[in-house]
Protein backbone atom coordinates (compact mmCIF):
# COMPACT_ATOMS: atom_id res chain seq x y z
CA UNK A 1 0.00 0.00 0.00
CA UNK A 2 1.27 3.37 -1.09
CA UNK A 3 1.56 6.24 1.38
CA UNK A 4 -0.35 9.35 0.38
CA UNK A 5 2.00 12.53 -0.06
CA UNK A 6 0.67 15.39 1.16
CA UNK A 7 2.45 19.10 0.65
CA UNK A 8 1.60 22.70 2.36
CA UNK A 9 -0.42 25.38 0.01
CA UNK A 10 -1.25 28.62 1.13
CA UNK A 11 -4.50 30.31 -0.96
CA UNK A 12 -4.60 33.99 -0.76
CA UNK A 13 -7.85 35.49 -1.33
CA UNK A 14 -9.87 38.68 -2.18
CA UNK A 15 -13.79 38.68 -2.10
CA UNK A 16 -15.76 40.90 -3.58
CA UNK A 17 -16.80 44.18 -1.80
CA UNK A 18 -20.21 43.94 -2.47
CA UNK A 19 -20.62 41.18 -0.29
CA UNK A 20 -22.08 42.37 3.03
CA UNK A 21 -20.08 42.09 5.92
CA UNK A 22 -22.60 39.72 7.30
CA UNK A 23 -22.00 37.29 5.06
CA UNK A 24 -18.35 37.41 4.70
CA UNK A 25 -17.85 34.54 6.99
CA UNK A 26 -20.16 32.60 5.10
CA UNK A 27 -18.27 33.23 1.51
CA UNK A 28 -14.93 32.16 3.79
CA UNK A 29 -17.09 28.90 4.48
CA UNK A 30 -17.50 28.66 1.24
CA UNK A 31 -13.27 28.67 0.36
CA UNK A 32 -13.61 26.28 3.51
CA UNK A 33 -15.71 23.70 2.05
CA UNK A 34 -13.77 23.57 -1.69
CA UNK A 35 -11.11 22.89 0.51
CA UNK A 36 -12.24 20.53 2.23
CA UNK A 37 -13.69 18.85 -1.35
CA UNK A 38 -10.31 17.62 -2.38
CA UNK A 39 -9.61 16.21 1.16
CA UNK A 40 -7.66 19.39 2.04
CA UNK A 41 -7.06 20.16 6.07
CA UNK A 42 -6.82 23.19 6.79
CA UNK A 43 -3.54 24.11 9.34
CA UNK A 44 -4.05 27.64 9.76
CA UNK A 45 -6.18 30.72 8.53
CA UNK A 46 -6.35 34.55 8.48
CA UNK A 47 -9.54 36.29 8.54
CA UNK A 48 -10.66 38.25 5.88
CA UNK A 49 -10.11 42.07 6.13
CA UNK A 50 -11.70 45.26 3.93
CA UNK A 51 -8.84 46.67 2.48
CA UNK A 52 -8.10 49.53 -0.44
CA UNK A 53 -6.52 47.62 -3.24
CA UNK A 54 -3.64 48.49 -4.96
CA UNK A 55 -5.29 49.19 -8.28
CA UNK A 56 -8.42 48.35 -9.44
CA UNK A 57 -9.34 44.64 -10.68
CA UNK A 58 -11.65 43.32 -13.40
CA UNK A 59 -13.47 40.19 -13.39
CA UNK A 60 -16.17 39.30 -15.88
CA UNK A 61 -19.17 38.25 -14.64
CA UNK A 62 -22.00 36.87 -16.77
CA UNK A 63 -20.42 38.12 -19.99
CA UNK A 64 -19.76 41.85 -17.86
CA UNK A 65 -17.02 43.18 -16.40
CA UNK A 66 -16.72 44.06 -12.82
CA UNK A 67 -14.17 46.55 -11.27
CA UNK A 68 -13.58 46.84 -8.00
CA UNK A 69 -10.80 48.82 -5.92
CA UNK A 70 -11.70 47.72 -2.65
CA UNK A 71 -12.39 43.86 -1.40
CA UNK A 72 -12.13 41.60 1.92
CA UNK A 73 -8.14 40.21 1.99
CA UNK A 74 -7.65 36.70 3.71
CA UNK A 75 -5.57 33.13 3.52
CA UNK A 76 -5.46 29.94 4.57
CA UNK A 77 -2.78 27.35 4.70
CA UNK A 78 -3.91 24.23 4.25
CA UNK A 79 -2.44 20.23 3.10
CA UNK A 80 -3.47 18.49 0.20
CA UNK A 81 -1.83 16.23 -2.43
CA UNK A 82 -0.60 17.93 -5.59
CA UNK A 83 -2.73 15.98 -7.40
CA UNK A 84 -6.09 17.73 -5.91
CA UNK A 85 -4.53 21.06 -6.87
CA UNK A 86 -6.44 21.01 -10.62
CA UNK A 87 -9.37 20.47 -8.89
CA UNK A 88 -9.64 23.45 -6.57
CA UNK A 89 -8.82 25.37 -8.96
CA UNK A 90 -11.75 24.52 -11.16
CA UNK A 91 -13.79 24.64 -7.60
CA UNK A 92 -12.23 28.71 -6.88
CA UNK A 93 -12.62 29.82 -10.67
CA UNK A 94 -16.67 29.08 -10.16
CA UNK A 95 -16.79 31.29 -7.44
CA UNK A 96 -18.41 34.50 -8.46
CA UNK A 97 -17.72 36.37 -5.07
CA UNK A 98 -13.80 35.73 -5.27
CA UNK A 99 -12.39 38.46 -6.76
CA UNK A 100 -8.94 37.34 -7.51
CA UNK A 101 -7.00 34.17 -5.16
CA UNK A 102 -3.35 32.87 -5.44
CA UNK A 103 -2.13 29.37 -4.66
CA UNK A 104 1.25 28.81 -3.87
CA UNK A 105 3.29 26.09 -2.16
CA UNK A 106 4.52 27.11 1.14
CA UNK A 107 5.56 25.21 4.71
CA UNK A 108 3.39 24.94 7.64
CA UNK A 109 6.06 26.60 9.87
CA UNK A 110 6.88 29.40 7.81
CA UNK A 111 4.73 31.57 9.47
CA UNK A 112 6.14 35.21 8.97
CA UNK A 113 4.05 38.48 9.49
CA UNK A 114 5.29 41.57 8.48
CA UNK A 115 3.83 44.38 11.07
CA UNK A 116 2.07 47.26 8.63
CA UNK A 117 0.61 49.99 9.60
CA UNK A 118 -3.00 49.67 10.48
CA UNK A 119 -5.21 51.51 8.03
CA UNK A 120 -8.76 51.51 7.92
CA UNK A 121 -10.48 51.46 3.80
CA UNK A 122 -13.45 53.62 4.00
CA UNK A 123 -16.18 51.92 2.00
CA UNK A 124 -16.90 53.55 -0.86
CA UNK A 125 -20.92 54.40 -1.01
CA UNK A 126 -22.34 53.54 -4.77
CA UNK A 127 -24.99 56.28 -4.54
CA UNK A 128 -21.84 58.90 -4.25
CA UNK A 129 -23.69 60.42 -1.14
CA UNK A 130 -21.05 62.07 1.78
CA UNK A 131 -20.94 59.35 4.00
CA UNK A 132 -20.35 62.22 6.97
CA UNK A 133 -16.51 61.80 6.86
CA UNK A 134 -14.80 64.87 6.71
CA UNK A 135 -11.09 64.43 4.78
CA UNK A 136 -9.74 66.32 7.38
CA UNK A 137 -10.33 64.02 10.01
CA UNK A 138 -8.94 61.44 7.47
CA UNK A 139 -5.61 62.43 7.01
CA UNK A 140 -5.38 63.76 10.87
CA UNK A 141 -5.83 60.00 11.40
CA UNK A 142 -3.26 58.97 8.77
CA UNK A 143 -0.74 61.34 10.58
CA UNK A 144 -1.33 60.23 14.14
CA UNK A 145 -1.10 56.47 13.01
CA UNK A 146 2.38 56.94 10.85
CA UNK A 147 5.76 58.28 13.10
CA UNK A 148 6.71 61.53 12.39
CA UNK A 149 10.19 61.30 10.68
CA UNK A 150 12.93 63.51 12.74
CA UNK A 151 14.02 66.91 12.43
CA UNK A 152 17.08 67.08 10.79
CA UNK A 153 17.00 70.62 10.36
CA UNK A 154 17.91 71.55 14.02
CA UNK A 155 21.14 68.72 14.15
CA UNK A 156 22.51 70.36 10.60
CA UNK A 157 22.84 73.76 12.04
CA UNK A 158 24.75 72.64 14.80
CA UNK A 159 27.96 70.88 12.81
CA UNK A 160 30.95 73.16 13.14
CA UNK A 161 32.13 74.52 9.60
CA UNK A 162 35.74 73.19 10.77
CA UNK A 163 34.79 69.41 10.37
CA UNK A 164 34.66 69.79 6.46
CA UNK A 165 37.46 67.62 4.76
CA UNK A 166 39.96 70.15 3.24
CA UNK A 167 40.20 69.51 -0.71
CA UNK A 168 43.00 68.41 -1.87
CA UNK A 169 46.12 70.52 -3.44
CA UNK A 170 46.58 70.26 -7.49
CA UNK A 171 50.17 69.14 -8.08
CA UNK A 172 52.03 70.98 -10.76
CA UNK A 173 53.28 68.05 -13.22
CA UNK A 174 56.51 69.60 -14.53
Amino acid sequence: MSEIITRAYELGYILAPTIPETEVASATDALKAAIGAVEGTIASEGSPEFIDLAYTMEKSIASKKMKYSQGYFGWMKFEATPEAMERLKKALDSQTDLVRYILVKTDLQNMVVFKKPKIEAVRELATGEDDGIAEESIEDELKEDHELLPDVASDIAEIPADTTKPEPEEKESE
